[in-house]
């Protein structure tokens, strides 16, 4: 063991606060016939060899022997071991390709930090997630986001050790899942909808008076801190614990799901707070239009949600907050209110009430009606909901393990706010307690199962403050932010205009050089050369971060196809990298044009109001 070696790996570690991974315990290393070295691991009972103990080097070599290096790859490295293996990858990989290692062992890690020097699997390349499954979830979340890494998921490789197969097969498996389950989850939230994002940016204005108007949640920080809060959704277990729900009113902050009025009205239950984030006019028409809101009832949700809902709510109280994460709602944010609204909320209106419930500080925070998956026999919703359906089995479902174990059919959708709980559940290191008492639908990692009349008892037993009574009513509308947003919009509409004609150059420079590669004109040096253009564009849409919210999908697509293509140079690679830049161009030209009209629409009326 190198002691110095150690102090100086401890140290490193606690530059990236990840130094509760030390520990005493730690396995004796054996040199190895070629000169590495090796040790044994006590598996059950059994040892087991962490590397051979006579050619490492032609292990490290059986093990990456079928990988081609010629593409950029994301490589998910389960088991540290003593790090041959990852050095490999970084002397072999690509300029561009990241590398994930896992290790759950923290025996195995510390015996890495004894002998092995942590700076040569260090770098931009390689990231380091250590410790149990929760914490390597959430931290790995944190970054599949990122335009360096999600085109990578394209060529996503995991590299197991032999004898890590052994000793983690099982959960090998599991956690693998988990990470595919986060990637799809990123490419779901990432969208590739540009009208649906100009319905955003155009409903976000059409009630910015309102959003100006209403108070800011900061006022509600920390108000309900460790007292329970109840996120109700509209799941078909709801049916099973809603009696017991109103004993919970006056003593739980009741946050419901819009999904969930009629039936809360029905069962004579008010709830603290209704949320919704959907953008579309039929959510209000289904759930709004026709139930009766309680006076004492609180609207929470972010401004993009359509007119005629905050118009239901003309004469009571709403927070309009704003979603982290967003670039736009990040924009009008700093930009236009000055103030500090973001939640981070996800895509479902359950995620924004969780989020909200969080913010203020809950604890518990109790999940009811949160199923995230149908019933064995397709049932999508409680009995009183108004959308509720049976669907039939067919190869579009997909399955999630129930609390009791047995697989329960369900959808896209549904998976991925799965996902999104999870991982946020997964990220949160404060001692709050999360409950599932929906008492059926999907297993959620990181919640304590419990029957709803259990919580009541144990959890709510005093009296709490009504929300209604802290939120105020709305202000008067401020007219400088209200301006400050007519000057902000004519600032973007003209960036949007400047990079259409960017575009509109480059598809033409494009369109040359695929003529001039077919006519033998041009050298493979001089077409790549050509062909970096591109970048200039990319960094244009990454500079300008609502820009970008915009058509961070089509880039996305084009990356990753671009990504699958490999980095050999060859006049074949370059006439598919010509296809995939000219459809780049063409989407964002239109995308910019269908976006400065819109921006030039909402002024009109905003100006015609102001």
């Amino acid at each position: 063991m190198n002691d110095v070696l150690f102090r100086m790996n401890t140290k490193i570690l606690e530059q990236f606060n990840k130094e509760d991974v030390i520990m005493d315990k730690y396995y004796q290393v054996e040199d190895t016939k070629d000169g590495h070295h090796t040790f044994r691991y006590n598996n059950n009972g059994k040892k087991i060899y962490i590397n051979s103990k006579y050619n490492v080097k032609n292990e490290v070599d059986m093990l990456i022997k079928d990988i081609d290096f010629n593409k950029d790859s994301l490589f998910i490295v389960y088991g540290i071991g003593l790090g041959y293996h990852i050095k490999e990858l970084i002397k072999r990989s690509s300029d561009k390709s990241k590398i994930f290692v896992i290790e759950s062992d923290m025996e195995i890690l510390n015996t890495y930090l004894r002998n092995e020097n942590i700076l040569e699997i260090g770098g931009e390349k390689v990231f380091l997630f250590f410790g149990d499954e929760q914490k390597i979830i959430a931290e790995i979340n944190s970054h599949i986001f990122s335009f360096s890494i999600m085109p990578l998921s394209v060529n996503c490789i995991p590299v197991i050790l032999l004898s890590y197969y052994s000793i983690y097969g099982e959960w090998i498996k599991s956690i693998n899942k988990r990470i595919a389950d986060l990637f799809k989850h990123a490419l779901f939230n990432l969208g590739n909808d540009i009208d649906d994002t100009i319905i955003g940016l155009r409903n976000n204005f059409k009630n910015i008076k309102e959003l100006i108007k209403s108070p800011s949640i900061e006022i509600l920080k920390d108000k309900y801190k460790n007292m329970p809060a109840i996120v109700v959704s509209a799941g078909p277990s709801l049916d099973k614990n809603i009696d017991e729900l109103k004993k919970a009113q006056g003593k739980a902050l009741i946050l419901a799901t819009d999904a969930v009025i009629s039936t809360l009205e029905k069962n004579n239950i008010i709830p603290d707070a209704v949320f919704t984030i959907e953008r579309i006019f039929e959510s209000y028409e289904i759930f709004y239009k026709n139930n009766n809101i309680n006076e004492e009832t609180v609207f929470i949700g972010p401004p993009v949600v359509v007119t005629e809902l905050l118009d239901k709510f003309e004469d009571k109280k709403k927070l309009l907050c704003l979603k982290q994460g967003e670039k736009i709602n990040e924009w009008i944010n700093d930009d236009i209110l000055g103030e500090d609204r973001l939640l981070y909320m996800g895509t479902s209106c359950a995620h924004v009430a969780f989020a909200f419930a969080k913010y203020v500080g809950a604890n518990p925070l109790v999940f009811v009606g949160q199923d995230l998956a149908y019933t064995k026999d397709g049932v999508t919703h409680s009995e009183d909901v108004e959308v509720k359906a049976k669907v039939e089995k067919s190869e579009e479902l997909l399955y999630v393990k129930g609390i009791d174990g047995d697989m329960l059919p369900t959808d896209y959708a549904f998976k991925n706010f799965l996902v999104f709980l999870e991982a946020e559940i997964a990220k949160d290191d404060s001692d709050r307690l999360y409950i599932d008492a929906t008492e059926g639908g999907a297993f959620k990692h990181g919640t304590q199962i419990m029957k709803l009349k259990e919580v009541i008892l144990e959890y709510c037993t005093r009296n709490i403050t009504k929300l209604y009574d802290l939120v105020p009513s709305p202000n008067e509308l401020d007219i400088n932010k209200y301006n400050t947003a007519i000057d902000e919009l004519n600032k973007l509409a003209q960036k949007f205009n400047n990079l259409k004609v960017d575009c509109e150059k480059l598809l033409k420079t494009f369109t040359k050089l695929e003529k001039d590669i077919n006519d033998n004109n041009i050298t493979l040096k001089e077409t790549f050369k050509t062909l970096k253009k591109e970048e200039k564009i990319e960094q244009i849409i990454f500079k300008e971060d609502v820009i970008r919210t915009f058509l961070q999908g089509v880039l996305m697509n084009c990356n990753i196809k671009e990504t699958s293509l490999g980095n050999k140079q060859s006049y074949d690679t370059a006439i598919e990298k010509i296809k995939i830049y000219k459809n780049l161009m063409r989407s964002i030209i239109i995308a910019c044009t269908a976006t400065y009209k819109s921006i030039g629409d909402i002024l009109d009326g905003m100006n015609e109001s102001n």
